[in-house]
């Protein structure tokens, strides 16, 4: 998992910026092109901005997770109610669990799959096919069942449209793509600034330190834009922090009874 984790990281983007990291470096090296640049300014143009986009998707994945978990929880409650009301018949009770777990599946369906949008729209149906069977039924259920029938369905729903809205719009892609191009145009702007220093702590060696600094450097920056590129979508399945949906499952023996 350890190696497997390293690896995920590296992709064709930090090889494109480790060569323009070195051919910076050799162009301005034989330019001997030197000036000082201000950490802060590069702080403030591409730490900053990355930082906040990792913050932002793995705050939408530990969201996701509170709503995945209160879905499971309220489907079985909503499941619980109607099978405990005995003038219900066991056939309408098996019905309306087989569209409780259908509408479940549905969900998972949607989110690990965002190019199907037709999902998003069946999900809204299967909210009216609920509310009609609570309708229908409504003459055997005490206030009390009414009213909380109501409320758990509206949570369901709600927290679903939650899911799909967090699917659908994640960190601004105009940011994303921002960080991108200033990871690509860091070696242009604070190589310079590398030789120079490096340059001042020792003679000999100082071309191996800039070298190493700069690929060091962009390597890192992109290291952390693929880390953030991966955590965006945690629906997918296609990354290793990832939300594990079939933890999520629900069995047909967790709902109620017949």
């Amino acid at each position: 998992m350890f190696k497997q984790s390293i690896f995920s990281v590296i992709n064709r983007r930090v090889a494109i910026v480790i060569f323009d990291a070195l051919f910076v470096f050799w162009l301005y090296n034989a330019l001997e092109l030197k000036m000082m640049v201000d950490l802060y300014i590069i702080s403030i143009a591409i730490i900053f901005p990355l930082v906040f986009t990792i913050t932002s998707a793995y705050n939408k994945r530990q969201e996701s997770l509170a709503h995945f978990s209160l879905i499971r929880t309220k489907i079985i409650e909503l499941s619980n109610i109607f099978s405990a009301v005995k003038e219900i018949p066991s056939a309408k009770k098996k019905t309306f669990n087989q569209l409780l777990l259908k509408t479940h599946k549905e969900v998972h369906i949607t989110l690990s799959n965002s190019s199907k949008e037709t999902n998003k729209y069946i999900l809204r149906r299967r909210s009216k096919e609920i509310y009609d069977f609570v309708i229908n039924n409504i003459e055997h259920l005490s206030e009390i069942e009414k009213n909380r029938s109501f409320v758990v369905k509206n949570e369901i729903f709600s927290k679903i449209e939650l899911l799909t809205a967090l699917e659908s719009h994640g960190t601004p892609i105009s940011l994303r793509n921002y960080c991108l191009v200033f990871i690509y145009l860091f070696p242009w702007i604070y190589t310079p600034s590398l030789i120079q220093d490096t340059e001042s702590l020792s003679q000999d060696y100082s071309v191996y330190m800039a070298i190493t600094f700069s690929v060091f450097i962009s390597f890192i920056l992109m290291a952390l834009f693929n880390v953030q590129n991966f955590i965006e979508n945690p629906f997918d399945q296609k990354g290793l922090d990832d939300i594990k949906l079939k933890e999520f499952e629900i069995e047909e023996s967790e709902l109620g009874g017949l």
